[in-house]
């Protein structure tokens, strides 16, 4: 009878060890109870900084990824405030018209707001195949050099 105890021991200690190890496969529990993958999606990792006063970029790695979830994370090296818009455009990166020092955003798809200087923030946009443009439209932005086209594939 004692054997019995220590081999049930033995197999609910087993499966206690095998429940709890760490697998590539780790999902994350977010409020609610609700479930998802801890990394679910792509990756995009965009980077805006100022090179002067009247010279800025903004810079996305990768550039083209496949349609579906996509996770931005926007990080602002410069020292002021940036934001991050989505637009949905055949245009040329440097072609979007200017009015009142900004582009218009009746393409957007998606935005990270103003981002103060030094921070990092992430949001994840459900992506459609096309063309798109990522942009700061901050005032006079675009037109200092902060865009950068974006593919997504079918």
């Amino acid at each position: 009878m004692r054997i019995r105890y220590i081999a049930m021991a033995f197999v609910l200690g087993t499966a206690l060890v095998a429940g709890c190890s760490d697998d590539k496969k780790s999902d994350t529990t977010s409020g609610g109870g609700v479930t998802v993958p801890a990394e679910s999606g792509t990756q995009v990792l965009v980077v805006a900084g100022d090179t002067s006063e009247t010279e800025q970029f903004l810079t996305a790695d990768p550039v083209s990824v496949s349609a579906g979830s996509i996770t931005f994370s926007f990080q602002n090296t410069g020292n002021r405030e940036h934001e991050m818009v989505i637009l949905k455009t055949d245009t040329a990166v440097d072609a979007l018209e200017i009015v009142g020092d900004r582009v218009s955003e009746d393409d957007a798809v998606g935005e990270i707001g103003e981002t103060e200087a030094g921070v990092t923030a992430s949001q994840t946009f459900d992506l459609d195949a096309g063309n798109y443009l990522l942009v700061c439209n901050i005032e006079k932005h675009y037109g200092q050099g902060m865009a950068v086209a974006f593919t997504v594939t079918g």
